[in-house]
């Protein structure tokens, strides 16, 4: 984790926060979109989404006063702001596959597997061939 977490750098600091909160917003319009088309509006759904949203926002303006203050040796904050932007970029391609926009496959198997390798334990192994999908 190390290695990935010195290899992410972003132009300026403030894409850390500000690249999340656009995808989050993008994610918030297309489940919009999807749920428009396939009339399926759940307020319960839509509330616990947000929720969890402003949850990750804070978690990542928290990791990022906390490596300011104590001058973290690892840039967490961009890596949290990585994870869950590669996160929302799946959940956006999920909406407009849900919603009829056809999405390639190679697009949606590549997120799939990057957000798997970001959820595995190191050293767990998984099937990367895509046939399981």
């Amino acid at each position: 984790m190390e290695n990935i977490t010195q290899e992410i750098q972003f132009t300026h600091r403030y894409w850390v926060i500000l690249l999340p909160l656009l995808l989050m917003a993008a994610d918030i319009v297309t489940g919009w979109i999807q749920a428009s088309v396939n009339d399926t509006w759940e307020s319960t759904k839509m509330r616990k989404g947000l929720f969890r949203k402003s949850g990750e926002l804070s978690v990542i303006v928290i990791a990022y006063v906390v490596y300011v203050a104590i001058s973290l040796p690892v840039d967490v904050p961009a890596f949290i702001a990585v994870y869950i932007s590669i996160m929302e970029i799946l959940s956006v391609c999920e909406n407009l596959d849900q919603a009829g926009v056809p999405m390639p496959v190679w697009i949606t198997r590549k997120l799939k597997k990057v957000a798997q390798d970001l959820n595995e334990p190191e050293g767990t192994e998984h099937d990367d061939t895509g046939k399981g999908d």
